[in-house]
């Protein structure tokens, strides 16, 4: 058996608190491996055969400060809110302009090239895509905000909800990156667009 949980200790297994089963043992994970390089606890394993049980005790675990982690998680959550609706200003401004551009061209003192119509257009589009993921993102952090307040009414742990919630989390980041980078995109087509009309 010492070679058995030793062998069981170096392996490189992700699984967090869960029940596994390998030949004549049942093992309890204790924590999860961090990559696969991090070395597995075993909280528990138990001979099914021998009905013989072992006990190998994890290393301590700091608790974490839960007052400073909030506290951190609301800037996080302000500022998030902050700069996406920043971007969301920014590409309306851009986007409203480059529209005026395009319907009125009497105000144009010459005339409006094939390629400063080509790229001021794709801005267009760019910048549209922009406040429709500026939408999303908007939602989403609200399905958000109302599943974490379901859950904790109905009694679950920080834990319990971080893990419930995550994929609406990862959403959030994932919309507002994408909210970020067509802004960009759109931001550089109508700055070309923009600089050939001037200089043409």
């Amino acid at each position: 058996m010492d070679y058995c949980l030793k062998l069981l200790i170096h392996l490189n297994i992700k699984f967090r608190r869960k029940w596994i089963y390998l030949g004549n043992y049942n093992i309890k994970l204790f924590d999860m491996a961090k990559s696969k390089k991090t070395k597995v606890r075993i909280h528990e394993i138990t001979d099914l055969k021998y009905k013989c049980n072992c006990q190998i005790d994890s290393e301590p675990k700091a608790e974490p400060n839960w007052e400073l982690y909030r506290y951190w998680r609301d800037i996080q959550r302000t500022q998030l809110g902050a700069s996406a609706n920043l971007y969301m200003i920014f590409a309306s401004a851009i986007l409203g302009y480059a529209v005026n551009f395009l319907v009125a061209p009497c105000s144009n003192d010459k005339d409006v090239g094939a390629s400063t119509l080509t790229t001021i257009t794709i801005s267009i589009a760019f910048l549209f895509v922009s406040l429709i993921f500026y939408g999303w993102f908007t939602h989403n952090r609200l399905n958000d905000f109302r599943e974490t307040a379901r859950l904790t009414k109905k009694g679950y742990t920080e834990d319990q909800i971080q893990e419930k919630t995550d994929d609406l989390g990862k959403r959030t980041w994932n919309l507002y990156h994408f909210q970020r980078y067509t802004l960009f995109v759109g931001f550089i087509f109508s700055l070309i667009g923009f600089s050939i009309y001037i200089f043409s």
